[in-house]
């Protein structure tokens, strides 16, 4: 296949990819037969691509980080292997998204040149944020209309739309539902900033503020800290770029500046989502008082949050976790598998928190994306996670003089959304194990940002200084 026919495909998978992430964390959608087949054929899709780029494997293989990537898989491979007895198909399913964010999603983007990244990014950009933009506006409508809104009956029943007073939307997490809507503003910021007419950047300020608003009433604490990582690193590296027009040797009292605005815009974000939510709480009040009673149901229990705050800040997260660490503790060098932890524990731990709650919940990630990759694949796979983070932070520091003038907004923006979507994995699983948008931005960002910093027709990658 020659390059242009090559890259229009890998564009093609790039697009229907992010419309079947969307559209999977769409409660209104997810589970139906038409998600079924969208399944199957990204499947199919995923696998002719992957062909193609094998047959071009001498591009490929220069691409940093992909051989570490590769022994992360190998690891996942042999931690399924090991407890095949608690289940096989979940685990296949899992090697198959890894396969497509980790390989597809990331090594593809190493043939383009930096224009094309940039053409390509925009399009999935504008994408993203029109979806969000609909289906927010379809969320915030839902504080009227949605109040323990039911999707389906019985056992299957979904609750959306305004539950315990938080807005998860046409989510089934209102956590999920921020870290998009966290993900659509970075996105909408890096468009306003290239766009050239006035009634572009209109309309993406229009949707800074859907997002915002939707970011707020979720009440997503874990979005607000995606939100504020994100803007500290694109306010810090903007300002990195100035100085180093000046000189490249970062002393503290260069960069101090720098991180004040960095850290006063990432309170601002803060202060304005706080009292965004109490601004909401009055105006809440007044409209369940002339509201129908029947418009009021059980599931929205609006104090419920509040309560569960109190009792626990952690909202159950610290007990997982420790949960997730006496797991570790019976399987500690190749861990149980992502798909297979669930299984594991009612055998072995049967009294461990993960499957014995007070909730009686059965919970099937550490709700922090390190920890799941401990307990999924355990010392070793923690091992190479390190060296895959040392790794780019190393490329980072040595190949960032290089990237050009014209360049350094592109990287801002990426590392902005890879930092962002980071920051989120810590308090909700998503990046590594779940086939989700977040995990798509993050590997789609961070292969445009090793691609700007190590070219694959930069002459030095022959040298081996990178992996």
């Amino acid at each position: 296949m020659t390059e242009p026919k090559m890259k229009k495909l890998i564009f093609y998978f790039k697009l229907y990819d992010l419309l079947y992430v969307l559209l999977a964390f769409n409660a209104f959608v997810n589970g139906s037969a038409v998600m079924e087949i969208a399944t199957l054929i990204l499947v199919l899709f995923g696998a002719v691509t992957a062909v193609c780029m094998a047959a071009q494997f001498h591009v490929y293989r220069k691409m940093p980080n992909i051989w570490i990537i590769a022994a992360f898989l190998v690891s996942y491979l042999i931690s399924s292997g090991l407890t095949r007895q608690y289940g096989v198909t979940d685990n296949l399913k899992e090697m198959l998204w890894l396969g497509i964010s980790m390989i597809v999603i990331y090594g593809s983007s190493y043939m383009y040149e930096p224009d094309e990244m940039k053409q390509e990014f925009r399009i999935l950009a504008w994408v993203w944020v029109a979806y969000c933009t609909i289906a927010n506006l379809v969320s915030l409508s839902m504080v009227v209309w949605g109040r323990g809104y039911k999707i389906g009956s019985g056992a299957t029943a979904k609750v959306v739309g305004l539950k315990w007073g938080r807005l998860w939307g046409i989510y089934d997490d209102p956590n999920h539902g921020g870290t998009i809507a966290v993900a659509a503003i970075l996105l909408t910021i890096y468009l306003i900033v290239t766009a050239k007419k006035r009634w572009q950047k209109g309309i993406c300020l229009f949707t800074i503020v859907i997002q915002f608003v939707y970011l707020v009433l979720s009440d997503s604490r874990t979005g607000i800290v995606s939100l504020t990582a994100g803007i500290f690193f694109w306010g810090l590296f903007r300002q990195f770029q100035k100085q180093r027009e000046k000189d490249w040797v970062f002393r503290i009292r260069k960069i101090g500046f720098p991180l004040l605005i960095a850290i006063l815009t990432a309170v601002l974000a803060l202060g304005a989502a706080e009292a965004g939510g109490v601004v909401f709480e009055k105006m809440d009040a007044r409209l369940v008082a002339v509201l129908p009673k029947k418009a009021v149901t059980p599931e929205y229990e609006k104090d419920t949050r509040k309560t569960e705050l109190e009792n626990d800040a952690s909202n159950g997260r610290l007990d997982i976790w420790k949960s997730g660490l006496e797991i570790t503790k019976t399987s500690p060098v190749f861990g149980v598998s992502f798909r297979n932890m669930t299984a594991y524990a009612e055998e072995i731990l049967p009294e461990t928190y993960l499957v014995d709650n007070a909730i009686h919940a059965k919970y099937d990630s550490m709700h922090n994306s390190v920890l799941d990759i401990l307990v999924s694949q355990g010392i070793v796979g923690i091992v190479i996670f390190l060296i895959l983070a040392g790794n780019t932070l190393w490329i980072l520091a040595k190949r960032i003089r290089d990237v050009k003038a014209e360049d350094w907004t592109f990287l801002s923006g990426c590392f902005a959304v890879i930092a962002a979507m980071g920051a989120g994995s810590l308090f909700i699983s998503m990046v590594f194990y779940l086939n989700g948008p977040q995990t798509y931005i993050f590997w789609l960002c961070f292969g445009y940002m090793m691609t700007l910093l190590v070219p694959y027709k930069d002459e030095s990658c022959e040298k081996s200084d990178v992996l």
